[in-house]
This record gives structure tokens, sequence and C-alpha cells, in this order.
């Protein structure tokens, strides 16, 4: 017989269940907390050896157990600790998704140290900010990211191991593990303790690094995990289908997105120990290939921006390859109404999936699924209680009664620390434990989230945040530009893509490709705004004298419009 949400929520946290939950003070706040979560992220990992002998991670020609791994990255931690780096110090990773990245991860986090993602896809003076900011005392780079740091590197104060390639005299990966031990060292971690450094863009001009703790991980995992023992107790039968018709398939998912993104590494990879789920690597995300990995490794559940889930969805050549083990496909980001109507008619009834999260919130905020979704296609679901809560406040801080829209708050203890080194920004984006989001929605009766506006200055493109500001503060420095407006504009396959108006200094020469080059030379190719305007006269303006920059962005759109 099925249960409401409420009563299923009160079973599977009761006391002596799985999912037991208490509360403690952390930071001054109280939150929920699972009682038998993970102390840390080691013993997340040593969790993983109950499928020792399982494929963990799978890269090309690649393919480690969880066993395996868990050895590769005790060597990589006694490596840290025999060259003096401390519990506490900040350790940087750079590179794609090879086995190495989450190998050094683990590695860092068991011994103690901070994990610093840096993204990928930065330029050179990128990356040195990151290493600058986070304080970096080491940092793995494979051989794109190496190239871009060589010009700077006589500048830094840090060592560099290169992944899977030969730069000068330094040191390689091989060189760095050799001769260490395949024994975990146990230096004590405690929950709060400091574990992830992850960068991303919002409303000033520079990334902000997030900080997160162990605790803040290992709880948001076992948030998902509780999700889904919720609904199973919601749907008893559903349940015992399951039970007795069982996959035969290892629980696996394709790693489509970053691990320096939060839905790669937490929402993906982290996720996978406990439940032993087998992920698969790509060297650049390509929908062929992703089918083609999905009917060799059978893979069961695919997660990324909901335009890939899309484009597997759409993809001409689908019936070439046999995807009957794929149960699941959504997205670390809200899905678009017809986006989901394709998932759910390709792959199957029930398939499509979605939610909504932040970095700063370990990806975790809400989730959304099968009938739901169909029912309400614009919302991104309900907040992953008793973890998680979300609420919309009015602008004059009061809290906001169902359906009134407001800024969306998000409080739980998955949420992060502080902004490193940015402590007026962290008091803005923290109040009470709870998490200001700048997304502008609606929670209604029933407790469904809906996001209908931005509050921040930013764009989300294919599920990364660009900040506005950081590309008119590069904008600014081109000696032609006088002013600078830039936003977003809808786009059918990104959501959102980055746009610029710019005004020319008189008597100057500057065309739009001088403009996309110039950020281009600065900022990583993604942040390079794809539609540009140049004016000649000063941009308009509001009372206040700021530029009416959503003026702009309505005229834009009315352009772009076939």
């Amino acid at each position: 017989m099925a249960i409401d949400r409420a009563d299923a929520i009160a079973q599977v946290t009761a006391p002596g269940q799985p999912f037991e939950t208490g509360v403690e003070t952390i930071r001054g706040e109280r939150f929920t907390v699972f009682a038998h979560a993970p102390r840390n992220l080691r013993e997340l990992y040593r969790q993983g050896l109950a499928h020792a002998d399982a494929d963990f991670y799978i890269y090309e020609d690649t393919r480690l157990t969880f066993g395996g791994i868990w050895q590769e990255a005790a060597r990589v931690a006694n490596a840290l600790t025999e060259r003096g780096i401390a519990p506490g110090e900040r350790v940087g990773i750079a590179a794609r998704n090879y086995p190495e990245w989450i190998v050094a991860f683990m590695g860092i986090t068991s011994m103690g140290g901070v994990a610093v993602a840096l993204n990928a896809w930065w330029t050179g003076e990128e990356l040195v900010y990151g290493i600058e900011d986070s304080g970096l005392r080491l940092l793995f780079t494979d051989i794109e990211r190496t190239e871009r740091l060589l010009p700077h590197l006589s500048a830094l104060d840090i060592e560099v191991v290169t992944i899977r390639h030969r730069q000068d005299d330094l040191p390689t990966w091989n060189e760095f593990l050799a001769g260490t031990a395949e024994t975990m060292p146990e230096p004590a971690i405690a929950p709060e303790d400091n574990a992830t450094i992850l960068y991303t863009s919002g409303s000033t001009a520079h990334p902000k690094g997030v900080l997160s703790t162990h605790r803040a991980i290992t709880n948001a995992l076992l948030g998902w995990e509780c999700g889904g023992a919720v609904g199973m107790a919601m749907n008893p039968e559903m349940a015992r289908q399951m039970a007795e018709n069982p996959s035969p398939y290892q629980q696996s998912m394709i790693l489509s997105v970053p691990l320096f993104h939060v839905t790669g590494l937490v929402v993906q990879a982290l996720s996978a120990f406990r439940p032993g789920r087998k992920l698969v690597g790509m060297y650049k995300w390509d929908v062929t290939e992703a089918m083609r990995i999905i009917e060799a490794e059978r893979i069961t559940a695919f997660n990324g921006v909901p335009t890939m889930a899309a484009e597997l969805a759409q993809a001409p050549d689908r019936d070439q390859y046999d995807l009957s083990s794929l149960k699941s496909a959504g997205g670390g980001a809200p899905m678009a109404p017809e986006q989901s109507r394709q998932v759910e008619k390709a792959i199957g009834k029930g398939a499509a999936g979605t939610g909504w999260g932040m970095t700063e919130t370990q990806g975790l905020a809400t989730t959304i699924g099968g009938p739901a979704l169909m029912e309400r296609p614009r919302s991104c679901g309900r907040a992953v209680e008793p973890l998680v809560h979300v609420k919309a406040v009015l602008p004059d801080g009061r809290d906001a009664a169902p359906g009134e829209t407001g800024e969306l708050w998000i409080h739980g203890v998955n949420n992060f620390s502080e902004y490193w080194n940015k402590p007026d920004a962290t008091s803005e984006a923290l109040t009470d434990g709870w998490v200001h989001t700048g997304d502008i929605g609606h929670v209604d009766a029933e407790g469904f989230v809906f996001i209908t506006d931005r509050l921040k200055d930013m764009v989300l493109r294919g599920g990364e945040n660009i900040g506005c500001q950081e590309v008119e503060a590069v904008l600014y420095e081109h000696p032609a530009i006088m002013e600078a407006a830039v936003f977003g504009v809808p786009d059918e396959r990104l959501g959102e893509t980055v746009a610029a108006v710019v005004a020319r200094n008189p008597g100057q020469e500057l065309s739009i490709a001088d403009v996309k080059a110039h950020v281009a030379e600065h900022l990583a190719r993604f942040k390079v705004p794809e539609h540009v305007w140049i004016r000649d006269e000063q941009l308009p303006r509001i009372a206040s004298e700021k530029i009416f920059k959503r003026g702009l962005r309505e005229e834009a759109i009315r352009t772009l419009a076939p």
C-alpha cells in the first residue's frame, strides 16, 4: 500500500534505519545530518572496497577496479606526505577526465589535503589566478594545461607533476609515484575538515573558490540515496518488481561532464563508491561515441547537462545501437519541457529526470523524474528532504508564501563553508545556514520548485556558469572599447549563450572578430561572446546612470528571433 511522502521520509530516516538522521550544530547553525554517513571521503572510498573486484573507472584501454583505484590513491597519498604536504594544504588538478584525475583526487583527500579542481577550459592566465588564489603547493597537469602554464611557471612557486606526457625537467606521474607504498595512510580527518575547492563564476570579476567540508560532501551523497529510498517507500509495488526482477547489469554511468564540475565530481564520480557503480570516461562529449559506450558497457543511467540527454534522445543513428540497458537519462540542471518529452519518448516511460543544485550545495537541492516531471515539466522538483530545504525569500527578507515569487534559498549541511579568500562574498551568500542562490522563482503548495528568472548577473551556458562581470572586465581592457554590456540570450541547444554589446571609442577601429579574439586571448572559449554588436554611441542608461542591460538584452533577443 502506497504511503505519502512525509510518512515515507519518516520511515526511511527512523532510528536504526540506514538513513537515520540526527541534528548537529555546525558553524553555529543547526543542520539535519545522516547518522551513518562516512566521517570523511577516505571512509567513503573504503566503502567502495565492498565491490573491490568490480569495475570502477574505464577510460579507453584503462580499466580500474574499486580495489585497484584504492591502491593507486594510497600511493598518491603517501607520495604527497613524503613531499612534506600537510593536512589542510591545497593540491590542485588541471586535466581531462583521465583516470589519474580521480586517483589524484582520492589521494589528496585521503591524506587530509584540500583538492582544488581547476577548470581545464581556462586559459593560462585563468589557471595562474586559480593557482595563486588557492595557494597551491603542487599541481597535476595534462599536456594541454602544462603548455598553457609554461610561460608562467618561472613566476609561480609551485611543483608541477605531468600526467601522460613529459615536459622538460618536470616530474611525470610515474616518477612522482615511484617507490611509494600501496597501504593507505590513516591521518585523522574530522567531518568538518576542509576537503575541496571548486571554482564557480558569478557576479564577481573573478571566479570564486567554493570551499566544502568532508561532511558536506558525504551527506550530499547520502541525500540522493535517501531520496531514492523515499521514492521506493512511496511506491512499494515498484520496489517489489525491482527486487524480483533485478537488472542483469552492474549499475553504470558515462562520466559525461568534466570532473572539475560539481556534476562530474560529486553527482557522478563520488556517488559511485557506495553502490559499486561503474563509470566510463570520454575524451570529450560525442553523442555517437556515447551510444557506442552504452552498448559496449551496458550503461544503465545517463546524467549530464540537459543538452546531452536531448542529443542522445534525438540522435538520428540511435537505431544502430543497442541501448536497451539504459533505464534513465537526465541533466544536472533544469530540463526544458521539450527535452523531457524527447527523453521520455526515446528511452522509455519514466526515464527522464532532472534536478537543481549549485557548486555551493554539492549539486544537491531538488530532484524530479518520471510522471511528476511529465505533469510539471517546468519544475526542477522538490527539495531532497529531510537534508535539504528550499524557500523563496521576498526582497524585504520575509519568507514568501506558496506560489509567491522571490529569491530561492537552500538550507542544508551539504552547503559550502565559504568562498576562499572572499569574506564579503561569503557573507552576501550565506544567511543562518541558507545559501542565496541568485535564482528567482517560487515553491508551490506541494513543495515543487519553479525557477523563473535569475537575480545574478550570470549566463548559464550548457550547465556552465559564466559571470558577465568577468567577461566585461576583459572587454574593458581593449583600447578600442569604451563601454561593454554582457548578458545571456536564449539558445535552443545550450539553454543560454553569451552576448555582448560594446561601444567603440571615437576614431578607433574595432570589428566583431577583434572583440571575440580579445576575449579568447584572456578567457576560456566557452566564455567568448557568440553574439556581438558594436555601437558608436554611449550605451543606454537607466535613471541611476547604470547601463540599461535589460533593455539591451531584450533588443538582442528580438534581433535574434527567427
